[in-house]
């Protein structure tokens, strides 16, 4: 079959706890399966207003906590709206990161038998120019298979 990727063993999925993320995480999952791979759902975070904003202004140590957990808690979200509650039927290994999304990911999918996956869905121009694009990012610089996961969500 033409594209068809063999010998995966991890699947790392960007998850952000949009719709488009859980299209990702869904066919994350079912490569996952079809590959007998552990699934790695990677949600990369930056603190409001950025890192750089971050360094002007150090947040207290708990509310950086208070962040991490947030994010954690999107992530557990994510996988029980796809995976159902635990335990899942596969290894699943989901990681929560303070990291810019595209670097993140990219640094995850790191080994020859990784596949990324990541979700593409309508994002405007103005969101583009202040944040980039975390596929563009991924496409440019990843070293082993992507999947982009095209959404369109209603309204």
């Amino acid at each position: 079959m033409p594209g068809e990727i063999s010998g995966v063993t991890r699947v790392i999925v960007g998850v952000d706890g949009s719709e488009g993320g859980l299209a990702a995480l869904r066919q994350g999952a079912e490569e996952a399966s079809r590959h007998g791979a552990a699934l790695c759902p990677v949600l990369a975070w930056t603190p409001p207003g950025g890192e750089a904003a971050d360094a002007l202004q150090p947040a207290p140590l708990d509310v950086r906590w208070h962040w991490q957990r947030q994010a954690e808690t999107t992530l557990e979200k994510a996988c029980e709206a796809v995976l159902g509650a635990a335990p899942f039927a596969m290894p699943v290994m989901p990681k929560a990161l303070r990291a810019e999304a595209g670097p993140a990911l990219v640094a995850c999918a790191r080994h020859d038998a990784d596949l990324l996956v990541i979700g593409a869905g309508r994002r405007g121009p103005l969101h583009h120019l202040v944040y980039g694009s975390v596929v563009r990012h991924c496409c440019r610089h990843a070293h082993y298979p992507l999947l982009v996961v095209p959404f369109e969500g209603t309204g």
